[in-house]
């Protein structure tokens, strides 16, 4: 039987300049499955920001080495 899936989702508005999502579930196009992911944010929603989006396999919260 496989493991139920738990809602980890957090948001944090208030510590910083920008809304911190975490565990934000997001369904994938093809397959019943879902990825998990953060999502920074800026406060202001009426203006337009970019999106950097990275993928890897080994966790969201790992930091890069140079």
């Amino acid at each position: 039987m496989p493991n139920p899936i738990k809602d980890l989702y957090t948001i944090e508005d208030t510590s910083f300049d920008y809304i911190q999502e975490e565990n934000v579930a997001v369904s994938l196009k093809q397959g019943k499955g879902l990825v998990r992911c953060n999502v920074y944010r800026p406060k202001v929603t009426s203006q337009r920001c970019p999106v950097l989006v990275t993928y890897d396999p080994y966790g969201m919260d790992l930091r890069y080495s140079k």
